[in-house]
């Protein structure tokens, strides 16, 4: 890919979360309750490169960690997702 298509290629608007361990707190009756979602960064990513380069690109980051999880939300489809913590049995979905 050339400068000029690089500079040129779609983009779209990603952010980053660390989740907590938990993600419940107990029953959420009567208006739920608030956890705490850690914002870790945001950037522009190009749509071309997808998912996995994505993920890729957010696991060579200083905030990354493997045991944690960490949602992702773009703003083009298939960028919305969760990086699991390595070893689980999860997956990026």
């Amino acid at each position: 890919m050339s400068l000029a298509d690089l500079l040129d290629a779609p983009r779209t608007f990603v952010r980053v979360y660390e989740l907590p361990e938990r993600l419940t707190d107990g029953y959420c009756f009567g208006g739920g309750k608030p956890i705490l979602f850690l914002n870790v960064d945001w950037f522009e990513a190009i749509v071309s490169d997808g998912a996995e380069r994505l993920t890729s690109f957010i696991k060579s980051k200083q905030y990354y960690r493997p045991h944690a999880r960490f949602l992702v939300l773009g703003d083009a489809p298939g960028f919305t997702f969760v990086i699991e913590p390595e070893g689980s049995t999860g997956s990026v979905q």
